[in-house]
């Protein structure tokens, strides 16, 4: 049984993954990494933040590599801005620019009509869909565990 749901689950993340090139394939916006896109949906949210702000949001990956992505956003694709902090000028504060905001919100509309075709393909009662929130709450717990998250994250 476990090896047919591992089946089904790569089966979906497998077309879910067609329907997003197919979707990038309409667009001419610029090619984002999910760390990329990870970070400037954080400044869409809670605005302004440091490169340490960014950072505690993954507790697996380490200051200097978001510091690099941040670095890439910046200076070769014009995302963000970074300024140092008058405050503290061993901190560098990051805000979205014009284009950075235009690209995380074309990410989230393609991630929503992605979700949309889901939903409507899978067709679920009432029923169904009250134990695939169970499962996929569980299945969300587990994985916050795993990797150190709390529930704070979720997008």
């Amino acid at each position: 049984m476990e090896r047919d749901i591992e089946k089904a689950i790569r089966g979906l993340s497998f077309r879910m993954r067609l329907l997003k090139a197919k979707q990038e394939d309409k667009t001419t916006s610029e090619v984002l990494t999910e760390r990329e896109v990870m970070i400037l949906g954080l400044l869409r949210e809670r605005g302004r933040l440091s490169v340490s702000q960014i950072a505690a949001a993954d507790h697996n990956v380490s200051d200097s590599t978001i510091s690099t992505d941040v670095t890439k956003l910046w200076r070769d694709k014009e995302m963000v801005t970074k300024t140092i902090s008058p405050e503290n000028q061993r901190t560098t504060i990051v805000e979205l620019t014009d284009k950075g905001k235009k690209a995380v919100g074309l990410v989230q509309e393609q991630r929503a009509e992605r979700f949309k075709a889901l939903f409507k393909a899978i067709n679920v009662t009432d029923d169904e869909k009250q134990i695939l929130m169970t499962v996929l709450s569980r299945a969300i717990t587990h994985l916050d565990k795993h990797l150190g998250l709390n529930k704070s994250i979720e997008k």
